[in-house]
């Protein structure tokens, strides 16, 4: 790559060393330079400041997007919640996410099975292992509390569930 330094103290580019800066072919930097003229010369060949050629190489730079989509011009906006509502459309697709109706059976489901299985515990510890009747109401009681610690746990995750949305929202 050469680089000349001019007077000014400003480094001068080639086209060879803007397309290797770049990286991209120089046949491009050489089209997207037509019209900016060279302010010098390196090794006999014109030459640019860095600073005159870099959006014409590069092209302009998009602004960051708004952190408030609602804030947007009405087209930008139209395109940003359909891009949006495709999005959605693609995770569901593919699975990344799940319909809430889908999930709550599932739990539902789960949870009945476990229900179930706690519920028949006592019994067959009662009938399997020859428990006595005294050791079948401990069992009874443990299960009980494993039950309600489990409900109320459910309860704090479903509260916290409900501030995330309504905080999203």
């Amino acid at each position: 790559m050469s680089v000349t330094l001019v007077h000014s103290g400003a480094r001068l580019w080639s086209i060879n060393a803007l397309a290797e800066e770049f990286g991209i072919d120089r046949r491009t930097v050489k089209r997207r330079l037509e019209g900016i003229p060279p302010v010098g010369e390196t090794k006999g060949h014109p030459a640019w400041r860095l600073r005159d050629v870099v959006v014409a190489v590069m092209g302009p730079q998009v602004a960051a997007p708004e952190d408030d989509p609602d804030k947007l011009p009405p087209a930008e906006r139209l395109t940003h919640y359909r891009a949006e509502r495709e999005k959605a459309k693609w995770l569901a697709e593919q699975r990344f996410q799940i319909p809430v109706d889908e999930v709550e059976e599932v739990v539902a489901t789960a949870f009945k099975s476990l229900a179930s299985a706690l519920d028949t515990l006592p019994d067959v510890l009662e009938r399997d292992c020859a428990l006595r009747p005294e050791e079948v109401e401990r069992v009874i009681s443990v299960v009980d509390g494993a039950r309600e610690a489990l409900y109320q746990q459910l309860l704090d995750v479903c509260s916290l569930l409900d501030e995330t949305v309504y905080e999203d929202s």
